[in-house]
C-alpha cells in the first residue's frame, strides 16, 4: 500500500508528462509489427499493459479532481458519458464488475489470441475466440438487462475527462478563493474580486498562472459557466432511452453478431462467404432496427439523445471493418492492398506507408480480434 501511495503521488506530480508518454508509447505500438521477430506480440503486450495501466491512472486522476473540488467547494464537471456510466456503476455493483471485465478482455483479447495461436495452433485459436465471444455476449446481455434495456455504450469504463495539467496546478495552489457566507441563510459563495478578473491585463493573468488560480474575464463569462444546458439538467437515467421491442431486438442482434460469425467460421471455414454474409446481414439488420426504434411515428427528427447518436455513429463507422474481415478481405481487399504496396515500393515517402501496411496484411487475416469490432 505504501508503494501504491508513493506511485499515486508521483503520478499526480507528473501527470502531464506521464499522459504524454502513454500516448507516445501507444502510437509506437502501431508501427512495431514487422520490425523484428515476434514484434507483433511485443507491440500488443505493450499496448495491453498501457491500456490497463491507463484504467488505473484514470481512477487516480478522477479521485484527485474530486478531492480538489471538495476542498475548494467547487464542482468537478463530468462529461455526459461519465455522468451516465458512473450512475449505473454506483447503483449496481454487478454493472461495475461486468464493465470492468469487458474492458480488461477488450484490451487483452488480441494478445491472448496471439498467444493461443503461437502455442496451440489455428484450431485452438478459433475455439478460444468462441469462448471469449461467448463470455462477452453474456456480459453485454447482463449490462443490457441491468440498464433496463438501454443501448450499450462504448467504452465500458469511465473516460479520462480530467486535464492532467490542471491537477498539477491544483497541487501547487496556495491561494484559496475568498468566500462570503450569509449569516441567516448559510449560503457560501466566492467574492466577485476573487472570481472575476476586473483588471484583465497580461500582468494579472501571469499572476493567476503562477498562483494556479483561474479567474473569469468578466461577469458574462462567469454567468455563462453557470448556464444549465439540457445535458446538465437531465438525470443520468434519462440520458439514454429505454428501448422499445424493435430497438431491443436490434440491440440483441448486435450483441450476438460476433458470436454467430465465429461459430459459422468454425463450421464453414474462414474462406467461405457464408460467415461474412451472415455477419454483415446481422449488423445491417441491427442498425436498421435500432434506428427505426428512434424514429417518430409521423416522421420528423430522431428521438436519439446525444450519447445515443455518438454510439450509433461509432457503430456505423465500424461497418468499414467488414472490408478487412473474412472471405471479402481474403478474396477482394488483400489482393488490391498487396498490389498497392508493390506499386509504391520504390517511391520515397509512399514506400514507408506501403511497408507498414504490408506488415499488417497477414495480421488482419490471421488475427480475428484486430478487425472484429466486438
Amino acid at each position: 500500500m505504501e508503494y501504491l501511495t508513493k506511485y499515486d503521488d508521483f503520478l499526480l506530480k507528473n501527470a502531464s508528462q506521464i499522459t504524454g508518454i502513454e500516448a507516445s508509447l501507444r502510437s509506437l505500438t502501431y508501427i512495431l509489427p514487422g520490425r523484428f521477430h515476434d514484434a507483433e506480440f511485443a507491440s500488443q503486450a505493450v499496448y495491453a499493459a498501457l491500456n490497463l495501466l491507463g484504467l488505473y491512472h484514470n481512477a487516480i486522476l478522477r479521485r484527485a479532481a474530486h478531492h480538489h473540488a471538495d476542498e475548494t467547494k467547487s464542482e468537478h464537471e463530468e462529461s455526459a458519458f461519465n455522468k451516465y456510466f458512473n450512475f449505473w456503476s454506483t447503483h449496481s455493483p454487478m454493472h461495475k464488475k461486468c464493465s470492468t471485465l469487458l474492458s480488461i478482455i477488450s484490451y487483452t483479447q488480441v494478445l491472448m489470441e496471439m498467444g493461443v495461436l503461437k502455442k496451440l495452433g489455428k484450431q485452438a485459436q478459433w475455439k478460444w475466440i468462441a469462448i471469449l465471444e461467448t463470455i462477452k455476449v453474456a456480459l453485454r446481455l447482463s449490462l443490457f438487462k441491468l440498464t433496463s434495456n438501454r443501448m450499450i455504450m462504448y467504452p465500458h469504463h469511465l473516460q479520462r475527462d480530467v486535464d492532467p495539467a490542471s491537477l498539477e496546478r491544483n497541487r501547487q495552489l496556495t491561494h484559496m478563493p475568498e468566500r462570503w457566507t450569509g449569516e441567516r441563510s448559510g449560503v457560501d459563495m466566492p467574492l466577485m474580486q476573487s472570481t472575476i478578473d476586473f483588471d484583465n491585463t497580461k500582468t494579472s493573468q501571469q499572476q493567476q498562472q503562477k498562483r494556479g488560480v483561474r479567474k473569469f474575464a468578466d461577469v458574462t463569462d462567469y454567468l455563462m459557466s453557470k448556464v444549465l444546458t439540457p445535458e446538465k439538467l437531465r438525470r443520468p437515467d434519462q440520458m439514454v432511452h429505454m428501448m422499445n421491442a424493435i430497438g431491443k431486438s436490434g440491440e440483441i442482434v448486435y450483441i450476438l453478431r460476433p458470436l454467430f460469425y465465429v461459430l459459422s467460421v468454425l463450421k464453414y471455414g474462414q474462406k467461405s462467404w457464408k460467415p461474412w454474409l451472415l455477419s454483415l446481414a446481422m449488423e445491417l439488420l441491427s442498425q436498421a432496427m435500432v434506428r427505426q426504434s428512434f424514429e417518430q411515428p409521423h416522421g420528423g427528427r430522431s428521438k436519439m439523445m446525444p450519447l445515443e447518436k455518438q454510439e450509433y455513429a461509432r457503430r456505423l463507422k465500424l461497418l468499414w471493418l467488414n472490408l478487412l474481415r473474412g472471405a471479402f478481405y481474403i478474396r477482394v481487399t488483400r489482393p488490391r492492398l498487396e498490389r498497392f504496396c508493390n506499386s509504391v515500393e520504390n517511391k520515397p515517402v509512399l514506400s514507408l506507408v506501403g511497408g507498414i501496411l504490408r506488415d499488417y496484411l497477414p495480421l488482419w487475416q490471421n488475427i480475428y480480434f484486430y478487425t472484429s469490432a466486438s
